[in-house]
C-alpha cells in the first residue's frame, strides 16, 4: 500500500516539476522580455539595466533553478508591469475566482449528477431522451457564445440583470449559468453510463433476485458504484472549471485569474503568466493525486492489486 502511495505522489510531483520548466522554457523562448516590454525604441543601456534589475542576464539556465528555487518557497519574484508581488495579484485574483468557482461547483454536481443517474434509472424513456438531448446541447455551445447569448437576452434585451463586475449576488446568475452549463452536461451524461453499467453488477443483480425494494438496490448497491467511477473525472473537473473561467471572466469583466491571465499575456508580463499558469496545474494535478489516494480508500479492489 505505501510504495503505492509513494509512487502516486512521486509522479505528481514530477508532473509539477516538468509543467513548471515547459512554462518557464517556453514562455522565455517566446522573445527577450526586457525589449518587449521596453519596445524597439529602448536603448542598449536601458535594455541592460531591466535585464540586470530582474536578473535577464544570467543563463537560462541559472534563472531556471533560481526560479524553482523561489517557486518551492513561494516566491514568484515581482511584476514587470507594476512591480508589486506576483504572489499579491495572484491572490486577489484568486479570491474573485473563487467566488465564481464555488458556486458553480455546487450548481454543476448538484444538476449533472442527478440528471444523469434519473437519465439511466429511465433509460430509453422520454426522460432519458430528454436529458441527453438537454446535455448534448449544453455541452456543445461554447462557453463564449453562451455568455454573450445571456448577455444579449437578460442586459441588453431585458435589462435585468448587469453586464459586468461582481458586485452583487445579480452579478453571478449569468457567469454560473454560463460555466455549469457544459459541465452539469458532462457529468450528466458520465453518470449515465456509469449507473447503467453498476445497475448490472452482478452484487445488483442478486439483490434483485432476493427481492430487495428497487430504492434500497439503488441507494445502497448501484449508486456507490457508480460514485467510484465518478470520482475519476472530479479531478478534471477543476481544471476544466478554470480553463472555462479564462473566457467567462473575459466575456462578464469578472476581475478574477482568468482575466489576470489575459491581460498578462497581453502585456507580456511573464512572471505573473507562470504564476497562474502553475498555481493552475498545480491546482489540478493536486486534485487528481486526492481522487487517486481517494479511489484507494473507497475500492478494496484497487488496493489488493497494488
Amino acid at each position: 500500500m505505501f510504495p503505492l502511495i509513494a509512487r502516486i505522489v512521486f509522479r505528481s510531483a514530477l508532473t509539477l516539476f516538468l509543467l513548471a520548466a515547459c512554462v518557464f522554457f517556453g514562455l522565455h523562448l517566446t522573445g527577450d522580455p526586457a525589449r518587449i516590454m521596453l519596445g524597439d525604441g529602448a536603448d542598449a543601456a536601458a535594455i541592460e539595466a531591466f535585464r540586470e534589475q530582474w536578473g535577464l542576464n544570467r543563463p537560462l539556465w541559472e534563472q531556471f533553478f533560481i526560479y524553482i528555487g523561489k517557486f518551492l518557497q513561494l516566491d514568484m519574484g515581482k511584476s514587470y508591469l507594476t512591480g508589486l508581488p506576483v504572489k499579491d495579484v495572484f491572490l486577489e485574483a484568486l479570491d474573485a475566482t473563487l467566488h465564481l468557482m464555488i458556486p458553480t461547483a455546487i450548481v454543476t454536481l448538484l444538476i449533472g449528477i442527478p440528471s444523469g443517474v434519473l437519465a439511466a434509472l429511465y433509460r430509453n424513456t422520454w426522460v432519458d431522451k430528454t436529458m441527453m438531448f438537454v446535455s448534448v446541447f449544453g455541452y456543445a455551445v461554447p462557453n463564449f457564445f453562451m455568455g454573450v447569448l445571456l448577455l444579449l437576452i437578460f442586459s441588453i434585451m431585458l435589462g435585468i440583470l448587469p453586464s459586468y463586475g461582481n458586485a452583487t449576488v445579480w452579478h453571478y446568475i449569468m457567469p454560473v449559468i454560463t460555466m455549469a452549463t457544459s459541465e452539469a452536461a458532462i457529468f450528466s451524461r458520465y453518470a449515465r453510463s456509469a449507473m447503467i453499467e453498476a445497475m448490472n453488477l452482478p452484487c445488483v443483480k442478486a439483490a434483485r433476485m432476493r427481492g430487495l425494494p428497487r430504492k434500497r438496490i439503488i441507494w445502497l448497491h448501484a449508486l456507490p458504484n457508480a460514485m467510484l467511477s465518478i470520482l475519476t473525472i472530479l479531478g478534471f473537473f477543476l481544471g476544466t472549471l478554470v480553463a472555462g473561467a479564462v473566457i467567462t471572466e473575459n466575456v462578464f469583466s469578472w476581475p478574477g485569474v482568468g482575466k489576470l491571465l489575459v491581460q498578462s499575456v497581453a502585456n507580456r508580463d511573464i512572471p505573473v503568466v507562470q504564476m497562474i499558469v502553475l498555481a493552475t496545474g498545480a491546482s489540478l494535478i493536486t486534485a487528481n493525486l486526492c481522487m487517486d489516494l481517494l479511489a484507494l480508500v473507497v475500492n478494496p479492489r484497487l488496493r489488493k492489486a497494488s
